[in-house]
């Protein structure tokens, strides 16, 4: 299993936030990998999926990518006077995590782990 934690940069945001992506090891380099996308609690961060589940044995097992992204207190949701957290996790971190990692466009979603 790779995982890689790192910051990128949000357009939609405008600033840096982390992310980070669960990949199997023995990956077929041509195809888009399936992924589902993990979403933390009010009390936590983009690592609590990591620190508290055995998903990186399913990542392997079952061949498909995870990706955790930070969004702090927001929950999920486009502020009006603030950071557009729900336009980041919605539509612009599929398209970077494509572009960067070639895992699916098409999306798994799962609640907030609490």
């Amino acid at each position: 299993m790779a995982v890689f934690q790192g910051s990128v940069f949000s357009k939609s945001m405008w600033m840096m936030t982390s992310v980070t992506v669960s990949l199997p090891e023995d990956r077929e380099s041509n195809a888009e990998m399936p992924v589902i996308y993990l979403l933390h609690g009010l009390s936590d961060n983009n690592s609590a999926w990591l620190r508290r589940t055995n998903i990186d044995s399913y990542v392997e097992q079952y061949n498909f990518a995870v990706v955790m992204p930070e969004v702090q207190r927001s929950f999920y949701h486009d502020m009006a006077y603030g950071p557009k957290y729900f336009t980041y996790i919605s539509e612009e971190l599929p398209k970077l995590c494509h572009n960067m990692f070639h895992i699916s466009q098409l999306e798994l979603w799962c609640l907030p782990l609490s």
